[in-house]
C-alpha cells in the first residue's frame, strides 16, 4: 500500500485560528476529507505545547498527529518575557524543521497566530509549499512575517490587498473564510424547540467572544427588561461570566455553545455581537443580519472596527461604537434592523458561504500532489 501524503496544519492562540482547519479537513464536499477518510492523507498539526489549540485539536481530532512546539509572542511593548521568547521561537523553529522532515510533510496550511511563524519558516527552508490565510481585514503580525515565505496567501476580504505590499499581490487571493458546513444544517423549527422559544417572536442571538463578552454583557443586561417582551433572546455570555436577574420567559443564557451553535444560527433572526472575522463570516453564511459592536483600540489593534465597516458597506450589517451603545440606542438599532430584515437577508445572499473550505482544500490537494496550482478562487 502506498504511503499516505502528509498535510501539515498550524495556527493557534484563538479558536478562530484552529476551527477553519476542521472545515477543510471534514466538510463533506472537501476533496481532502474524502482522501483523509480513505487513509490516503494524514494530518500533522503543529501547535503550542500549552496553547488552547492543543486541547481543541486533540479532543476533536484524535486521529491527527499533534506536534507540540515551543512558542513565543512577539510583543511591541517592554516585558521581561521578551528576553526569553526569542529562544522559545528558535527552539520551536528547529522542532518544526526536524519533525517536518521526519513526518514527510508535503504541504503546509497556516491560519496564523504567533505559533505559526516559525512553522512556516521551517516549511520554507524544507522546500515545502506553504499556503497562509488571514481572517481579518488588516494583516496581523504573523501574516506579515510569513507572507514572503508563502506560495499562496488567502485573505477573507478583498479589501485586505490595500494593506499588503504591491510586490506580493500576485500571490494573494480573496477567498472568504473556511467555515464548517455543519453549522448550517439545522432547521428553524428544530432550533426553536431545542431552546424552548416562542415561535411567534423574532429571535436575537447575542455573543461577545472570549475577549469581548464582559463589556457587551453589561450593556445588554441593562436593556434586557426592554427587549424581553418582544424578543426571544439567546445570550452566550462567555465562560465564568454568567449573571442572574428577571429577564422574561423567552431569555436563554449560556456560558458557551459548542455543537449547539448550529441551532443558535438556525433560530436567529438578528445577531448582536463583536466583529471578529470568524463570527461575522459565520453569521453572513447563515444569512443573519447583524448589529456589530467591535472591540475598540483600547482592547485590540483595531481590526474589528475595519471588519465592521466593511460588512456595513456591503449592506450585511450595522455597526456601533461601544461607547455610543446606550440602552435606547440598542433598542432603536435592533428595531431598525428588524424593519430592514428582508432587504438585509437579500444582500447577504451575496456573502461567501461554506463553499470556501472546499476550494481551499482543492488548492492544498494540488500542492500535496505536486501538480500545477489549482486556481479555485
Amino acid at each position: 500500500m502506498r504511503e499516505p501524503l502528509t498535510l501539515g496544519l498550524t495556527g493557534g492562540g484563538t479558536a478562530g485560528h484552529v476551527l477553519p482547519h476542521f472545515a477543510i479537513a471534514t466538510n463533506p464536499d472537501s476533496t481532502l476529507a474524502e482522501k483523509i477518510n480513505a487513509g490516503e492523507i494524514r494530518i500533522v498539526y503543529f501547535g503550542g505545547r500549552n496553547g488552547m489549540e492543543r486541547d481543541i485539536v486533540t479532543h476533536a481530532q484524535p486521529n491527527w498527529t499533534y506536534v507540540p512546539i515551543r512558542t513565543g509572542k512577539l510583543r511591541r511593548y517592554f516585558s521581561l518575557q521578551n528576553f526569553v521568547d526569542p529562544i522559545n521561537i528558535l527552539l520551536g523553529f528547529f522542532t518544526a524543521l526536524i519533525m517536518m522532515r521526519r513526518l514527510r510533510v508535503g504541504c503546509l496550511f497556516s491560519k496564523g497566530g504567533f505559533v505559526s511563524a516559525p512553522v512556516v519558516w521551517a516549511a520554507w527552508l524544507n522546500r515545502i509549499p506553504v499556503v497562509i490565510h488571514e481572517s481579518d481585514a488588516t494583516p496581523a503580525l504573523a501574516t506579515r512575517l510569513t507572507l514572503p515565505f508563502a506560495q499562496r496567501a488567502l485573505v477573507s476580504f478583498e479589501e485586505t490587498l490595500k494593506w499588503i505590499p504591491q510586490r506580493y499581490h500576485a500571490r494573494v487571493r480573496a477567498s472568504g473564510l473556511p467555515l464548517r458546513s455543519e453549522l448550517f444544517t439545522k432547521s428553524r423549527e428544530a432550533a426553536l424547540a431545542f431552546f424552548k422559544l416562542n415561535p411567534d417572536l423574532p429571535t436575537l442571538l447575542v455573543f461577545g467572544g472570549s475577549l469581548g463578552a464582559e463589556g457587551l454583557n453589561r450593556r445588554v443586561a441593562a436593556v434586557l427588561p426592554q427587549l424581553s417582551s418582544s424578543w426571544n433572546i439567546i445570550h452566550i455570555v462567555g465562560k465564568g461570566k454568567s449573571f442572574t436577574g428577571e429577564f422574561g420567559s423567552w431569555y436563554r443564557q449560556y456560558e458557551f455553545l459548542s455543537s449547539e451553535m448550529s441551532l443558535a444560527y438556525a433560530a436567529a433572526d438578528l445577531a448582536l455581537c463583536r466583529a471578529g472575522a470568524s463570527s461575522i463570516f459565520e453569521l453572513a453564511a447563515a444569512r443573519i443580519p447583524m448589529l456589530l459592536v467591535p472591540l475598540g483600540l483600547h482592547q485590540s489593534r483595531g481590526d474589528q472596527i475595519i471588519n465592521a465597516k466593511i460588512f456595513a458597506a456591503k449592506g450585511w450589517a450595522t455597526w456601533c461604537d461601544e461607547q455610543d451603545l446606550s440602552p435606547d440606542k440598542i433598542v432603536s438599532l435592533l428595531e431598525q434592523l428588524r424593519t430592514q430584515n428582508v432587504e438585509l437577508k437579500r444582500q447577504l445572499e451575496r456573502a461567501p458561504g461554506a463553499q470556501t473550505a472546499a476550494r481551499v482544500a482543492q488548492l492544498l490537494m494540488s500542492l500535496l500532489q505536486r501538480n500545477a496550482i489549482a486556481e479555485p478562487f
